[in-house]
C-alpha cells in the first residue's frame, strides 16, 4: 500500500519536533523566558493594590474644625493622617525626609463658619509628588464637603429666623452635622463595579503581547535551520528521496507549526494552572485561536527561509521582523486606540491581529464569533495564505540557486 499524501510531510515535521525537543536551549527560550518575563511584569506593574498614601499633617487652627478635617481624612480608606508639629514639619520637609505637608492655617474654624475660604496651604519640595497630589486633592474635596455642611446650616438656620423660629446657638449645626454623618455612613446610592467576562489582571495584559512576540521570534528564527540545510546541501539529499518540492515545504510549515501550537498551548496552560486567568471554554477560545495564529506566523517563518541566502541573513530578518512587529503590533501596549499612519502601519503586522483576537478572548470575554475576534481570525488567515503563496513561489531548494 502506497503511503498516503501527506506521510511524507508529516514524516518531515516529527523529525523536526524531534529536534525541537531535544534542544534544550530552544526549549529554554520558547518556553521559559516567556514566563519569567511574565512573572517579571506582574511583579513589577501588577503589584499595587489600591491606592493608599500618607498625609502629613500641621493643625495651628486653636478651633474644632482643624482636627475634624484630620479625622475625616484619616477616616477615608486611601488616607492615614500623620499630624506633625509645624517645626518638625519643616525640618522633615528641609531634609527630604516628606515632601508633601498641609497646613491648617489660624483661623480655619472661624473662617469655615462664616462661609469664607478657610487658610490651608500645602508645603511642598518641588511638586510633591505624586502622592502628595492626590492627597491635596481628597483635602480639597473634604474641605468642601465642610464648607457645604456650613452653608446648608447657615441657610437652615436663615429660613428659620425669618419664621420666627430661632433655634438655640449651636443647635442647628449639631443636627446638620448629624444628618450628614448619617448620610456617609448609609448612602443612598451604591455604585459597585462588576467586570462581566473581562479580565484586569495584569497577567492577563501582558500574557497575550509576550506570547505572540516569542512564538513569532522562536519561529521565525527556525528559518536560519532551513536556509543552513539549503546551504549545506541537506534539501538536495531529501529531494533525491522522491520528496517533492511542494511536501518539503508542507513538512517545514508542518513542524514550525507544531513547535508553534506547542508553546503556545504550554505557555497559555501554565498560566491558567498559576494564574486562574481562564475559564474551560475561554482556553479552549485561546487554543481554537492560537491555531490560526501560529498557521500565520509559521508561513512568514516560510517567507524568510525563502528569502534569505544565509543563517545569518535569516537571524537578522527575523529579529528586525520580530521587533518591528512586537512594537507597532501592540505587544507592549494595545495597539488599537493608535491613529494616523501608525495605526495603518499597525495593521500591517502579525502581532496587532494576534494581540488583538487573543485580548478579546482573554481580557474582554468576547467569543470566537464575536465580530472583533472574527476579523482577527480572516486576517491572520489571510497572512498564512498570502505568505504560503509567496514562500512556494520564491522557495530555493539549492544554496546556489538565484
Amino acid at each position: 500500500m502506497s503511503p498516503g499524501p501527506l506521510a511524507r510531510p508529516l514524516a518531515l515535521a516529527g523529525k523536526e519536533l524531534k529536534l525541537f525537543f531535544r534542544d534544550h536551549q530552544a526549549l529554554l527560550f520558547s518556553l521559559a523566558l516567556p514566563l519569567v518575563l511574565v512573572f517579571l511584569m506582574v511583579g513589577t506593574f501588577g503589584g499595587q493594590a489600591a491606592f493608599h498614601a500618607t498625609a502629613y499633617f500641621v493643625n495651628l487652627d486653636s478651633g474644632p474644625a482643624g482636627a475634624e478635617l484630620a479625622r475625616r481624612l484619616d477616616a477615608l480608606p486611601e488616607i492615614t493622617v500623620k499630624v506633625l508639629e509645624a517645626q518638625d514639619a519643616e525640618r522633615r520637609l528641609a531634609a527630604s525626609d516628606v515632601v508633601n505637608v498641609i497646613v491648617v492655617g489660624e483661623g480655619f474654624s472661624e473662617d469655615l463658619a462664616a462661609g469664607r475660604t478657610p487658610p490651608v496651604t500645602v508645603r511642598q519640595r518641588g511638586n510633591g509628588g505624586t502622592e502628595g497630589q492626590i492627597v491635596n486633592s481628597y483635602a480639597a474635596a473634604v474641605i468642601r464637603e465642610m464648607m457645604g455642611e456650613r452653608q446648608v446650616a447657615r441657610r437652615v438656620a436663615d429660613v428659620l429666623a425669618g419664621a420666627g423660629l430661632p433655634a438655640p446657638p449651636g443647635e442647628i449645626e449639631t443636627r446638620v452635622a448629624a444628618l450628614f454623618n448619617e448620610a456617609r455612613a448609609h448612602p443612598p446610592v451604591h455604585v459597585v463595579e462588576e467586570a462581566v467576562g473581562a479580565r484586569s489582571e495584569p497577567v492577563a495584559i501582558f500574557l497575550p503581547g509576550l506570547v505572540t512576540m516569542f512564538t513569532l521570534f522562536a519561529i521565525s528564527l527556525g528559518a536560519a535551520v532551513l536556509v543552513e540545510e539549503r546551504k549545506k546541501g541537506t534539501l538536495e539529499r531529501l529531494m533525491a528521496t522522491g520528496l517533492s518540492r511542494g511536501e518539503l515545504l508542507a513538512g517545514t510549515w508542518l513542524g514550525t507549526f507544531g513547535r508553534g501550537l506547542f508553546q503556545v498551548a504550554f505557555l497559555f496552560a501554565l498560566a491558567w494552572a498559576g494564574f486562574r486567568i481562564f475559564t474551560p471554554a475561554t482556553f479552549g477560545s485561546v487554543l481554537a485561536f492560537g491555531v490560526v495564529a501560529v498557521a500565520a506566523v509559521s508561513a512568514v517563518s516560510l517567507v524568510i527561509a525563502s528569502l534569505a541566502r544565509t543563517a545569518d541573513q535569516a537571524i537578522w530578518i527575523a529579529v528586525f521582523t520580530t521587533m518591528v512587529m512586537s512594537v507597532l503590533g501592540g505587544s507592549f501596549f494595545d495597539s488599537s486606540a493608535l491613529k494616523g499612519p501608525a495605526a495603518v502601519l499597525a495593521r500591517l503586522t502579525y502581532n496587532h491581529w494576534a494581540n488583538d483576537g487573543l485580548r478579546r478572548i482573554i481580557t474582554r470575554g468576547e467569543p470566537l464569533a464575536s465580530p472583533g475576534v472574527l476579523t482577527d481570525i480572516l486576517v491572520l488567515g489571510g497572512i498564512a495564505l498570502v505568505s504560503a503563496a509567496v514562500a512556494a513561489a520564491v522557495f530555493r531548494v539549492r544554496g546556489d540557486e538565484k
